[in-house]
């Protein structure tokens, strides 16, 4: 039947059968189609609606004045398409035929929705203006299909960026130092060079010692509690100074021959990772034997709008949590850095290079700048928009996914049925994510060569997905219904050997005893509410975007 169809056309109907789940629809109709369409090809409707964007939203609002969401019909349940749909896909084969095009697009559903005049879809558009035959006209100039863009992830075209650190090479500010740089694998730029390379054969800067942090220089050191050695480093010739070793912060031995430690780390927005808290140590250290920092900026992979999550309580400090900030932050490497140094009064001599072209709503994707897995469990984008969540696991004895190819996004453990698991976590209706029931094998870390069930974490739309209380829903969710099996991680976690892994993560044992105490999910969430507002006026104060 969709053989005919672009891609872009076939997505728009998959989400259409979201859309209809959404609104608690017995079958999908024509205006979850056209949310469907709207969602996957913005570009069509900016070009054809009044108002561009702002269109868009107007459809959203006037579909829900006419048919108003009824409780949620979760995405598992398989929504026939109503027979009035069917006829606007038939109206679609017969335009693309009308118009001599080999292809349905998204332009002939749209021609679909129109003839369909009774339905609330054709209501809409019409009273947008748009009429049959000036759509006729647009769709007659599309003579091929247009490349699929994934809407939900990327827009057309990646805004341009320039890092930092590329800032800082075309800049005096290193010239007469001895430099010292705090890098890894993912410190490069858009051209996949290595800083390191870069700044040591630059003629008017003396490289002389590199520092690496968790994972080691070049990344290659898979778990937690895993210290990486110092070395040379085989390509520079240079000492490299583990800061995950004996000591996670510089001595003053390792800094004999620096004047400027330079920092040029990726983070991933999220308060549990390690590697501002080496930016942190770094700047402390400096502050004690007279030098100075320069921290290079790289873009806060998962957006810098949406703050979530619990803020650390300062009782529950350790190195994945130093500093009282939320979960999910929103805040970029040098913004963290200024915040570390003036409120929280690290007090060195700090100089932050900011990027250009970057801006708080984008996300990496949206980007065009070389992403580079900045740790081993870190491969990709979707990594990190479910990591604020999922790395709570760590704190029990469930797998996060360490061994499979999908880390963070696919856990469980051996004694969950994942049919079971799957349908209570999505019977929550959280926003924007689907849990998928599978059954993996991871082939290191927890359980290792057994077979879990769980499910793996699809997230629909990231911009409405909240991970903090996603991962928070799939251990209360463990947590009660395999009580006999389910237990915590036992110490010791990240250097700490007395307390509890799971409340070292959350930055506090309020969320572990309201699991145990059997509290709903929404007064889990309300607990960290007020914290959580006075961190995001704190932040205020220190965004450079």
């Amino acid at each position: 039947m969709f053989e005919r169809y672009t891609e872009t056309a076939r997505r728009a109907i998959f989400f259409a059968r979201y859309e209809a789940s959404q609104f608690g629809a017995q079958a999908i109709e024509p205006e979850h189609l056209l949310l469907g369409a709207s969602r996957e090809d913005k570009p069509l409707f900016i070009q054809i609606l009044p108002d561009g964007e702002d269109s868009l939203e107007w459809i959203r609002r006037s579909i829900e004045n006419h048919s108003p969401p009824k409780p949620r019909i979760p995405v598992t349940v398989e929504l026939p398409l109503a027979p009035e749909t069917k006829r606007v896909l038939h109206y679609a084969h017969d335009e693309s035929d009308r118009l001599k095009h080999r292809h349905i697009g998204t332009e002939h559903l749209l021609l679909g929705l129109m003839r369909a005049e009774d339905s609330v879809a054709a209501q809409v558009l019409f009273e947008l203006g748009l009429r049959l035959d000036a759509m006729r006209d647009v769709a007659q100039r599309i003579k091929a299909p247009r490349p699929y863009v994934f809407q939900a992830n990327r827009p057309n075209g990646r805004r341009r960026i320039v890092l930092g650190v590329e800032r800082l090479q075309q800049m005096p500010l290193l010239r007469g130092a001895r430099v010292g740089l705090v890098c890894n694998q993912a410190s490069v730029d858009h051209r996949f060079r290595h800083v390191a390379d870069l700044l040591h054969e630059h003629t008017a800067i003396n490289l002389t010692a590199l520092f690496g942090p968790q994972h080691g220089i070049r990344g290659d050191v898979q778990d937690n509690m895993v210290e990486t050695a110092h070395a040379l480093d085989r390509k520079t010739g240079l000492p490299i100074h583990s800061l995950y070793s004996e000591t996670r912060e510089p001595t003053e031995e390792m800094l004999k021959d620096v004047d400027i430690i330079v920092c040029d780390l990726q983070g991933v927005g999220c308060r549990i990772y390690t590697f501002v808290y080496t930016l942190a140590n770094c700047m402390r250290a400096a502050k004690k034997f007279g030098k100075k920092v320069i921290a290079c900026d790289r873009p806060n992979p998962i957006g810098g709008i949406q703050v979530a999550g619990t803020v650390l309580d300062p009782a529950f400090t350790s190195f994945v949590g130093q500093f009282p900030i939320a979960s999910r932050h929103g805040m970029t490497v040098c913004e963290l850095a200024r915040m570390f140094n003036e409120h929280f009064g690290i007090d060195c001599d700090l100089e932050c290079i900011t990027m250009k072209g970057w801006s708080r709503e984008l996300w990496y994707d949206e980007t065009d700048g070389p992403w580079v897995l900045p740790s081993p469990n870190m491969p990709t984008i979707d990594t990190a928009t479910v990591f604020c969540g999922s790395v709570h696991l760590e704190g029990t004895q469930m797998s996060e996914g360490r061994g499979t190819t999908r880390p963070f996004e696919i856990l469980g453990a051996p004694y969950i049925n994942a049919d079971d698991f799957g349908n209570a976590l999505n019977n929550l209706n959280l926003d924007g994510v689907y849990f998928r029931p599978c059954v993996f094998m991871p082939t290191f870390q927890k359980h290792a060569g057994k077979a879990c069930g769980g499910v793996q974490i699809h997230v629909t739309e990231r911009r409405a997905f909240e991970p903090v209380i996603t991962g928070i829903a799939i251990v209360k969710t463990a947590y009660d219904m395999y009580r006999d099996d389910f237990r915590w991680k036992d110490p010791p976690y990240e250097y700490e050997y007395d307390r509890n892994p799971f409340d070292l993560i959350s930055g506090t044992s309020k969320v572990r005893e309201a699991i145990e105490r059997g509290d709903d999910l929404a007064s889990i969430q309300a607990s960290w509410e007020t914290p959580l507002a006075e961190f995001k006026a704190l932040r205020e104060r220190f965004l450079l975007y």
